[in-house]
């Protein structure tokens, strides 16, 4: 079976977060049940560094969205702290390259206020022929 992005990254992120204490999505979901953990595509997505007949070689950025319940309150912001933390800690291998953690926002998903962070992700993805 030849490889793919959707297993071969998104989905290596996936299982990499598996230990965290949160539902995890490769994709950005209807209704996220919180604490959640979403992987989506950030811009530019993918840098080109090899482009051939036989091999092709790019570099991908992702978001990785941490979100907690938001209640107007300091716990919910030790809440989200924690998970970055915890998100971080399960991402450190070297193959990823971690960036950057955005301050934390209120996001409202249907009736639900959310506190959100993302987190810039990178990692190198090759395919061949």
């Amino acid at each position: 079976m030849p490889s793919t992005i959707a297993t071969d990254v998104r989905g290596a992120i996936k299982t990499a977060l598996a230990g965290v204490a949160a539902n995890i999505y490769d994709s950005v979901p209807e209704a996220p049940i919180v604490p959640a953990i979403i992987v989506i595509p950030d811009s530019p997505y993918m840098e080109l560094e090899v482009l051939g007949k036989a091999t092709t070689r790019v570099k991908l950025n992702y978001t990785i969205t941490a979100c907690v319940a938001y209640f107007s309150n300091a716990a919910s912001l030790d809440n989200l702290e924690q998970l970055i933390i915890s998100i971080l800690g399960a991402l450190s291998a070297s193959k990823y390259e971690l960036s950057t953690v955005e301050r934390p926002s209120i996001t409202t998903v249907g009736t639900t206020n959310l506190l959100v962070s993302d987190i810039r992700l990178s990692v190198r993805y090759e395919q061949t022929a």
